[in-house]
């Protein structure tokens, strides 16, 4: 792992990112949001109701869920609309739990994405997956039938230090870092340096001081809880072949300091 740290220099383009990321006013220090509670369903804004509505073709089923982005335990989806004559009211998003349907939340006609919030799995256990589809509800009430599944993973990365040393991995991971007044923008390098692909890749990191906080990050899955960071494949990611090299980044947050991490993991493995 090669780390280095560069206090921020270009002054204009720091002072626009500050901007976007820094605290409010009057605040000491960056200090981590608290995690979003799991969605709670909401109504539908169907038309008038009626005790006998009259009869009417279902809408059609809307495009099956692709997962745009996961940060902790929230999951922000996109589909394709669904079509009806009598125009689409809602799309109501279901969990599939063993062939058990749970709504997690509705979103309001036109909107065709949508972020969900799920729990974060219980202590003890590394990490839950979902199953979530959708049904597109039409302005008289019809319910259309469901769209394919799609499968999000909540991670509960809690460290526990390891009885023995971590295998080696076949990677290579160069990690850069610019800094300002309570804020910082990262990039990292992860080389495939084996002689087979790597898929399904998940970086893990830890940052050395607890003032450090991921806001946003581009081209994976960004999820923090506590110090321990996770990078996991984006949905349109195919893996890392030999020789191959995939860049990934981050924005994020600091009190005054930031130190680049001891080791980065790809997959379980330390990379150097």
């Amino acid at each position: 792992m090669r780390g280095r740290t560069w206090l921020g220099v270009w002054a204009a383009a720091g002072l626009v990112t500050a901007a976007l990321i820094s605290p409010a006013a009057g605040s000491a220090s960056a200090e981590p949001l608290p995690s979003p509670s799991p969605s709670v369903p909401n109504v539908c804004n169907t038309g008038p109701s009626s005790p006998t509505p009259p009869p009417n073709t279902p809408p059609t089923a809307p495009g099956t869920p692709v997962v745009v982005s996961v940060m902790m335990n929230s999951a922000r989806l996109s589909w394709a609309a669904a079509t009806d004559s009598d125009g689409i009211a809602c799309y109501y998003v279901y969990e599939d739990k063993n062939g058990t349907a749970t709504r997690v939340t509705t979103f309001q006609s036109p909107a065709t994405e949508g972020t969900v919030y799920l729990p974060f799995p219980p202590s003890g256990v590394a990490s839950e997956t979902h199953h979530l589809y959708l049904v597109a509800v039409d302005s008289r009430g019809a319910v259309g039938p469901r769209s394919g599944t799609v499968a999000v993973t909540i991670y509960n990365d809690i460290v526990t230090p390891p009885s023995s040393p971590p295998p080696t991995g076949n990677c290579d991971v160069d990690y850069r870092s610019w800094s300002w007044s309570g804020g910082m923008s990262s990039d990292i390098a992860i080389t495939n340096t084996g002689s087979t692909p790597i898929s399904g890749w998940r970086l893990t990191f830890t940052f050395p001081s607890p003032g450090q906080h991921v806001t946003s990050g581009w081209s994976a899955n960004w999820a923090q809880l506590g110090t321990s960071v996770t990078a996991t494949t984006p949905s349109y990611e195919k893996g890392i072949a030999p020789g191959q090299t995939r860049y990934i980044g981050f924005l994020g947050t600091n009190t005054g300091t930031n130190p680049a991490p001891a080791g980065f993991y790809l997959n379980g493995a330390l990379c150097s």
